[in-house]
């Protein structure tokens, strides 16, 4: 029940959102300027996002591949419902039936859950760096505060650890937290004998990015704006990981926000960005609908 009333709450602050930033922009404007996308980039950008799935389909295969042998059309299958299902579903249900569907072909949990949060953790580490970089090339006036918050993270660091050695034994959360620090690192160990597939997954997760930001491209071209490099590099990217804060559902609203602030300092027009940000969720959510009406194909039997 509780988990139901948070995910009500969110979805009602994507709700709103949404429709503050439509009143605020004007239903009106934004319909004439959804009316003059032009087709063949709109099918561009479609296909970027069919590409896109794909990688981050691949992404998670080859880290799981190296503990389970499993085929990539299978697991693409699998994939394929799980990500459709994360996009309609509250809370991480489309993320767990990926573990769950992985299991009736033989896949521990656990493997899979190792594979599906190296592959979480390293994308979110190169997003952070491209968002870190992003903050100081549109607000040159934070590199002093950014210089201060690595220093305070630095050192924060620096005394946990010398906190879990001191008192590995006497405080109970100190204790626990350098247990968890241990498995983590264990997980991570298992790959020492398959690193490459770790380079792999970091060399593709560079050429999501790359797909990210041709399908952001080819999206406002649509709409007849060419946004120049390297702004729909690294917006797109600054956005998307304000999304990664669970206040709203699937970060809808928050996302817009924080790109329709960005791309307008750059001097986009709000109705242009929030167009292209609404197309870009209906081409994703018509990919899940077409992925969603097969599920019953793709799904593993018993």
């Amino acid at each position: 029940m509780k988990k139901k009333w948070i995910f009500l709450l969110r979805l009602g602050l994507a709700l709103f959102l949404i429709t503050f930033l439509i009143s605020s922009i004007g239903i009106e404007k934004i319909i004439e300027t959804i009316f003059k996308v032009n087709p063949l980039y709109g099918c561009l950008t479609f296909f970027c996002i069919i590409i896109l799935f794909i990688i981050s389909a691949f992404n998670v295969w080859i880290l799981l591949r190296a503990l389970n042998k499993i085929e990539f059309k299978a697991f693409l299958k699998v994939y394929a419902y799980s990500w459709s299902a994360s996009l309609i579903t509250p809370g991480q249900l489309g993320d767990a039936s990926l573990i769950i569907f992985l299991k009736r072909y033989g896949i521990p949990l656990r493997r899979t859950s190792i594979a599906y949060m190296i592959d979480k953790l390293i994308t979110l580490l190169i997003f952070l760096f491209i968002a870190s970089y992003g903050s100081l090339f549109i607000f040159p006036e934070l590199k002093q505060l950014w210089k201060n918050v690595f220093a305070i993270l630095f050192l924060g660091i620096v005394v946990t650890l010398i906190l879990i050695k001191i008192f590995k034994n006497t405080s109970y959360i100190l204790s626990s937290f350098r247990k968890k620090l241990y498995d983590i690192f264990s997980e991570i160990l298992i790959y020492k004998n398959n690193w490459y597939v770790i380079v792999i997954n970091v060399s593709m997760t560079i050429i999501r990015w790359l797909t990210v930001t041709l399908c952001y491209y080819t999206s406002f071209m649509a709409f007849g704006k060419h946004v120049q490099w390297p702004d729909i590099a690294i917006i797109p990217i600054m956005s998307s990981i304000i999304g990664y804060i669970p206040v709203s559902v699937a970060g809808i609203g928050t996302v817009e926000l924080t790109a329709i602030y960005l791309f307008s300092s750059r001097g986009i027009q709000n109705s242009v960005v929030l167009s292209c940000y609404l197309f870009l969720r209906f081409l994703q959510y018509a990919l899940a609908a077409f992925l969603i009406i097969f599920s019953g194909s793709m799904r593993p039997k018993n």
